[in-house]
């Protein structure tokens, strides 16, 4: 459903709605840059390279190779805290220091300048999570949340869209997740949505760089590729970091001060991005994985931002070593290796801040990831409910879970296996598509 952002700005304020905030601690945290605080380090770092310490800091510099001792200056040294910090030049670091405050101290007043106010603007998230942020950072645009959780279930490639909604409502149904009758009303809705992109003049995409957001905006990519559909103008951005944020998951993780930051990082959506976005969505909705492996082993693709997702996500297919995806490895890892716990620790620390390297699923999803290696046959994990909330949870591993871990035991030799991956519907009994990754790609066997 298609929402205006000055409306939910009113909403926030009448019923006093409160964003999260992390501990400071969190890694997720985001820990504001202090111009002063990254001077005095420059300061120290020149110190110390002069005297021939912490001289593999001086990597980042593009002319590292040439560098000498007791040559180095104060410029030199800001240029390697700006880079790793993730900025080309020591000027943009500053810049952006001064933005973040101005932005800070615009939003506070509660007048933060219609950034979108030119044109008659759609922005378009697969969540909620920066909804309201948005609104209150002064966007007056509309907003379009589209959230079909295609990571799971199945995603063929079904030209008839009402077929299409009635297959992902029934997968949403049987996850528990909502009852089918309004999973088919909403899904429903979010694609009537859809056809209304080409009535405004600019569709702003948020995405970020995990398999969640790609598969979703590569869905919408694949709408686009109808030249009709489309608005006057296109923009997109996909994150993969932000300065001051040690583990970044998320555009929905950052403060509401850092939405003007990210509007400065859009880019114009091109043929070439729309035509790549086609090319994953089909392979992905293909009945066999091979387009999709041959996609992620790619050297120079034309829409770079987005394969890291996909390299991630072929990673779900059951591996040849053992016929586990990589997030069912990566939770037994974590039993192994930390130790029976709750559910909630387990995912929303081992799992997502610590083991899983390109973060995308949410909890309920994660939670079908335990419940396939609870109830099988031959479970690789033991759950017990005390309650309904994770934190009541008690998981722990069971010996056929230590044997897979140890290299010793195959899934699929002790139970069945009834999987979709995109379009691929893998099971038994029959061959079954397998991730190598020895060889860096997929295998029928």
């Amino acid at each position: 459903m298609i929402q205006s952002l000055p409306a939910l700005r009113r909403q926030f304020d009448s019923e006093q709605k409160q964003f999260h905030d992390f501990p400071a601690d969190d890694p997720r945290c985001l820990q504001p840059l202090s111009l002063d605080q990254c001077k005095k380090q420059a300061k120290q770092l020149l110190k110390a390279l002069n005297q021939g310490q912490a001289w593999s800091r001086t990597a980042s510099h593009p002319k590292a190779e040439s560098l000498q001792a007791d040559q180095l200056k104060l410029a030199d040294a800001q240029l390697i805290i700006a880079r790793e910090q993730g900025f080309p030049s020591w000027p943009k670091l500053k810049h952006h220091v001064e933005a973040s405050e101005m932005a800070a101290r615009a939003i506070q007043s509660g007048r933060p300048d219609p950034l979108d106010g030119q044109l008659r603007t759609l922005h378009i998230r697969c969540g909620t999570d920066v909804m309201y942020k948005l609104a209150v950072a002064g966007f007056r645009g509309d907003f379009l949340c589209f959230a079909d959780p295609y990571i799971q279930g199945p995603v063929p490639a079904e030209t008839d869209r009402q077929r299409f909604i009635d297959i992902r409502s029934s997968f949403i149904a049987n996850s528990n997740w909502r009852l089918k009758p309004q999973a088919v009303k909403d899904l429903t809705a979010d694609y009537d949505a859809l056809e209304q992109i080409g009535d405004y003049q600019r569709v702003c995409f948020w995405f970020e760089h995990d398999a969640y957001d790609v598969l979703v905006f590569s869905k919408l990519l694949h709408f686009l590729q109808d030249r009709t559909k489309r608005p006057e103008q296109m923009a997109f951005i996909c994150v993969d970091h932000y300065p001051g944020v040690a583990r970044f998951n998320g555009i929905g993780q950052l403060p509401v001060e850092t939405m003007p930051l990210l509007w400065q990082q859009f880019t114009p959506l091109e043929e070439h991005h729309i035509e790549f976005g086609r090319q994953c969505w089909e392979a992905y909705t293909a009945p066999t994985p091979e387009a999709l492996s041959q996609i992620v082993n790619l050297q120079a693709p034309a829409f770079p931002q987005i394969l890291p997702a996909l390299k991630r996500h072929i990673k779900e297919l059951p591996w040849r070593a053992d016929g586990l995806s990589l997030s069912e490895r990566l939770t037994l890892q974590i039993l192994h290796e930390q130790g029976p716990q709750d559910g909630a620790k387990l995912f929303y620390h081992w799992y997502t801040s610590v083991y899983e390297p390109l973060a995308f699923m949410g909890d309920s999803s994660y939670w079908k990831v335990l419940s396939h290696l609870v109830e099988a046959r031959r479970p690789a994990i033991e759950l017990v409910k005390g309650s309904s909330k994770p934190i009541d949870w008690q998981v722990s591993l069971t010996g056929f879970g230590r044997k897979l871990l140890a290299g010793e035991g195959h899934w699929q030799s002790h139970n069945d296996y009834d999987v979709w991956f995109g379009g691929v519907h893998n099971r038994t009994p029959g061959k079954l598509w397998y991730w190598d990754d020895e060889i860096g790609r997929v295998i029928q066997a």
